[in-house]
């Protein structure tokens, strides 16, 4: 998972993000530690996608960070996935 997104967070609240299963998991848990998550981490949360950085295959930076159950970077050029951790 990106570290950018985990800011701000204790060590014990990112290993209860790590093991939520879902987003809504993640919203109920944020909202239970009383975590008001910025804009990019709520469009990270809610599938919308983030800056992602560089293509691990092509370097492209036209990559964004989806969450599906975990997240994972995608590629808009060359199509590559790699989960984020």
């Amino acid at each position: 998972m990106r570290e950018d997104l985990l800011k701000g967070l204790s060590e014990e609240q990112i290993e209860k993000v790590k093991g939520c299963k879902n987003a809504e998991e993640i919203l109920a848990l944020a909202k239970a530690e009383g975590v008001e998550l910025t804009d990019e981490q709520l469009e990270a949360v809610s599938g919308g996608g983030c800056a992602a950085g560089s293509c691990p295959d092509c370097n492209s930076q036209n990559t964004v960070i989806k969450f599906d159950g975990m997240f994972y970077g995608k590629c808009n050029d060359c199509g590559c996935e790699w989960f984020e951790i």
